[in-house]
């Protein structure tokens, strides 16, 4: 690599510098399917729901946690692409 100028700094080497080697990071190549990213959250949420629910006493958390429950364990377990 030829040298640069006087007043010149580069803080990261080019892609050309650093070949074909590139860091692991969090893009696209983690392959998370949607189903998977909104079941998991759904089934947090059910059970969130039913503890609110065992200590409130009310139905509506009861009914809505259980959904959201049922909801996302379906969606996680089908872990297909979409």
């Amino acid at each position: 690599m030829t040298p640069l100028p006087e007043g010149r700094r580069e803080v990261r080497p080019s892609r050309e510098a650093m070949g074909e080697h590139r860091r692991p990071g969090f893009g696209p190549g983690l392959n998370v399917s949607v189903p998977i990213s909104f079941g998991l959250p759904l089934v947090v949420v059910g059970l969130f729901l039913c503890v609110t629910a065992a200590g409130t006493g009310r139905t509506l958390f009861w009914i809505l946690g259980g959904a959201c429950g049922v909801a996302g364990a379906l969606l996680f377990a089908s872990g297909k692409r979409l």
